[in-house]
């Protein structure tokens, strides 16, 4: 489990927090859809790439590889603001 970031679900939302901020400059937090967020919540348990996409794919009705691209996307997304899953 990823102890650096954490999700919080508010106003309808959901927020990628920076739990490990040493105040000397606030790191806005990160907004996430409801796939951003299940995407985060299984990497985050130590799901791959595969287990994950076959998860969504079940639960969406949609094909592995429509996952697949979107999981790269997001992960891509949270890289280009300096974020990984494995930030500990």
């Amino acid at each position: 489990m990823n102890a650096r970031y954490r999700i919080r679900k508010a106003a309808g939302s959901y927020w990628l927090l920076d739990m490990q901020q040493d105040g000397k400059s606030y790191i806005e937090p990160i907004a996430l859809n409801e796939s951003g967020a299940r995407i985060w919540e299984l990497a985050s348990q130590g799901l791959d790439k595969a287990a994950i996409a076959e998860h969504l794919a079940k639960k969406y009705g949609i094909s592995k590889e429509m996952v697949e691209e979107d999981i790269l996307h997001f992960l891509e997304g949270l890289e280009a603001a300096g974020v990984s899953i494995g930030d500990k």
